[in-house]
């Protein structure tokens, strides 16, 4: 990580004066910034992404641009929506009212504010321990996988990391002249900030902790906007994602660790009118319910397993614990190396990461100290189903500079006793860390590199976004385009996706009940009034419940139409679902009759699905179900 210990002097700085900015940090951020581009270009794919998620958002954006309010349109009761806070869509619905129709155009906003979050990162980072430790700082985020990956989908993740890290920054602003960083002397575990590198009231000439030549009149003449751009940010983080919840907390506790009371009360009520009105929100609406009325579920996709207890979450600690840091932290980088090699790194790189947040929380405690744990306890204590680098990213940063506070510190007491130049050794060690990380990366990313270059030659001659997915996802996707054009307009279909099968111009729906008895399934499609049912493979939960519902009660369905398969291999099925007046009992697999006449359109339409846009964003108004 080269100067990464060490004071910026002012030899270097690009103008005159106390606020001009060193040379070093254009330079460093320059390059991050262009291999960020370079990293993201490479990486991004044109194919959507499998999950609801991403639809949902879609769905959601379209339901505001069209007039409709912040409604789940997929669902055939259009209740308010109240699981998501509507942060993103909004940006969404912005990039819709600009003339955005086709995927790549939404994923290009992931693109952007990711690589906003990776500066954002870098100028957090740089701000405690300079220029060259925050480029390398940034250089292991561009590598990541997970950091990749987040930019390539229409999720959430990119403007959740963006806004975070603009309050993590903005907060150690907000406190400059009380805020101490790594410097040439002994800070770190153990140390008294003892260096060129820590503030001192007094000092007197003109320099900030932060090495970055920021006066401290600068400082008071622009006091207040470090506070409010930090509070923005916390408040937009939790808009985005109801996961910003710790971002919020660890932004207030940071003001009343440093007596900023009217900070506090200003940002307490801010925090007190978002939340509280958005809690209002999801209370009183009728949606699918947030994401706490799933947490005390064992597994939200199999609700037979029961609700988890104390020694429950215990475990779910526990188990969430091995899995970050034994393989999907290490696995940032190191996705080829075996499992006790994943398991050693990152017991090592996290154990250092939390000698030298202990040493820091220990000293002066800011926004980022506090952060860790509220963040890292959330996702800990999340349901293992849940679990990956998706929830894990707004640490990274904050885990690699803190075992970079570690090894620096280690480093400078043995060269002090030995005699040696502490600087270089320090510089030498950080740097060798950092390629420890980073090279074997390199193999990952030019893997995804030609992964995403194959499918970006499929859909440029398709001329279709699926093209790059298997036959499952594709007889989905062919589905949803047949039943849009050719059932009832107002068919309730239920199956594994529904918000998926509404965006890709299907009718409306909800996920099937995840029961394996034949009548409780039938009890609960009654209570809900569904008319259809698809059996379809994109992923194994269908085959988990669908298979022994059907055939324990082959004469409640017909069968309306299929999609792929062949003799030895099943398809997509969609099956329609008998009024319990009209259902026989007894029977085979085998006795699913075809559906009578009235369960299709006559004459059936045909179809062509569309290939680089959202169907839900072209759908006409005489084809588009009206809610």
């Amino acid at each position: 990580m080269g100067k990464a210990m060490t004071d910026e002097t002012g030899s270097d700085r690009v103008g005159k004066g106390a606020s001009a900015l060193p040379l070093s940090w254009l330079v460093v951020g320059g390059v991050l910034v262009l291999i960020q581009a370079l990293v993201l270009a490479a990486v991004a794919i044109p194919a959507p992404h499998d999950g609801g998620d991403n639809s949902a958002y879609l769905t959601l954006a379209h339901s505001l641009v069209s007039g409709q309010g912040y409604t789940e349109l997929w669902d055939p009761a259009t209740p308010a929506h109240t699981k998501y806070p509507p942060g993103y869509p909004l940006v969404l619905a912005i990039l819709m009212l600009a003339g955005a129709t086709t995927w790549t155009a939404f994923k290009m906003a992931s693109a952007v504010a990711l690589s906003g979050a990776t500066l954002l990162a870098f100028l957090w980072a740089g701000q405690r321990a300079g220029a060259l430790a925050a480029g390398a700082v940034g250089l292991l985020l561009v590598l990541a996988s997970g950091w990749q990956d987040a930019s390539r989908w229409i999720l959430s993740e990119p403007f959740f990391l963006f806004w975070t890290f603009l309050a993590l920054w903005a907060a150690d602003r907000a406190v400059a002249d009380d805020t101490p960083v790594w410097g040439g002397g002994r800070v770190g575990p153990g140390g008294q900030g003892k260096g060129v590198g820590v503030r001192r009231k007094g000092r007197g000439d003109g320099r900030s902790d932060m090495g970055q030549g920021s006066g401290q009149g600068l400082v008071q003449r622009t006091g207040w906007v470090w506070p409010v751009l930090a509070g923005f940010g916390a408040l937009m983080a939790f808009g985005v994602r109801s996961a910003g919840l710790p971002v919020v907390l660890a932004l207030l506790l940071a003001f009343l660790a440093v007596r900023r009371l009217r900070e506090a009360a200003l940002f307490g009520g801010a925090s007190l009118a978002v939340l509280g009105g958005w809690f209002l929100w999801s209370a009183a609406g009728e949606g699918e319910g947030a994401y706490q009325d799933e947490f005390w579920l064992v597994d939200p996709y199999d609700p037979e397993l029961g609700t988890v207890g104390l020694a429950g979450l215990v475990g779910r600690v526990w188990e969430n614990l091995s899995l970050y840091v034994g393989q999907v932290f290490p696995g940032e980088w190191w996705s080829g190396a075996a499992g006790w090699v994943l398991a050693t790194g990152g017991i090592l790189v996290v154990g250092l990461a939390l000698w030298g947040w202990i040493s820091r929380l220990l000293r002066r405690p800011r926004m980022a100290e506090f952060f860790l744990p509220l963040y890292g306890g959330m996702i800990l204590l999340w349901p293992q189903v849940w679990s990956g680098d998706r929830f894990l990213l707004p640490l990274l940063p904050l885990l690699l500079l803190y075992a970079g506070t570690a090894v620096g510190a280690v480093t400078t007491q043995v060269a002090q006793r030995l005699e040696w130049s502490a600087g270089g050794l320090r510089s030498g060690v950080l740097a060798a860390g950092t390629l420890a990380l980073a090279i074997p990366a390199i193999p990952s990313t030019l893997g995804q590199v030609e992964l995403a270059e194959g499918c970006r030659t499929r859909v440029a001659v398709t001329q279709d976004a699926f093209a790059c997915y298997g036959p499952g996802f594709t007889e989905f996707r062919g589905a949803a385009a047949w039943m849009g054009e050719n059932l009832p307009e107002d068919a309730f279909v239920l199956s594994r996706k529904p918000r998926i099968l509404y965006a890709l111009g299907g009718p409306r729906g909800r996920t099937f009940p995840f029961v394996r008895d034949p009548e409780a399934f039938l009890g609960q499609v009654d209570r809900m009034g569904a008319d259809y049912l698809l059996v379809d493979r994109v992923d194994g939960v269908a085959s988990r419940y669908l298979p022994g519902v059907l055939a324990g009660r082959p004469r409640a369905f017909c069968y309306v139409g299929g999609w792929g398969g062949g003799p030895q291999e099943p398809g997509t099925d969609l099956v329609g679902i008998f009024p319990p007046e009209f259902r026989e009992e007894g029977g085979g697999m085998g006795d699913i009759q075809r559906c009578p006449e009235g369960w299709v359109r006559d004459p059936q339409r045909s179809v062509e699905a569309e290939g680089l846009r959202v169907p839900l964003l072209i759908q006409s108004s005489e084809t588009s179900p009206s809610p």
